[in-house]
């Protein structure tokens, strides 16, 4: 319990995840890495959420996902930032993008550096 007026540690807490800048509102970017950090606190690697988005893939075995299953297994808030932030899948061996393909595994990995 703390007296009106005063700072409550807990909740300085709480503000310091979710409004980072301490603008005072929590942009959608904001809120977005407060839900992946709620939802991702207990994993301890990036293979662990690559083996997330392999399981949501039609085909189990390769390095990229659709944007189609994103939208058909994530919320759209969360397949939205997803979406917005992985990198089109290039295939190794042509060099070229394969269409709606997108990099999860690169979005994990720089996931995981910050």
């Amino acid at each position: 319990m703390v007296e009106e007026g005063q700072p409550d540690p807990e909740f300085e807490a709480i503000l310091n995840v979710v409004d980072p800048n301490r603008d005072g509102q929590v942009s959608l970017q904001e809120y977005m890495a407060f839900m992946i950090s709620k939802e991702t606190e207990n994993v301890h690697s990036s293979e662990e959420i690559e083996n997330a988005f392999r399981a949501i893939t039609a085909h189990q075995d390769r390095a990229y996902v659709t944007k189609d299953e994103l939208y058909a297994n994530l919320t759209k808030e969360m397949a939205d930032y997803c979406v917005a932030r992985m990198k089109p899948y290039v295939e190794p061996k042509t060099e070229r993008p394969i269409p709606n393909a997108l990099d999860y595994i690169d979005f994990t990995r720089t996931l995981f550096q910050n």
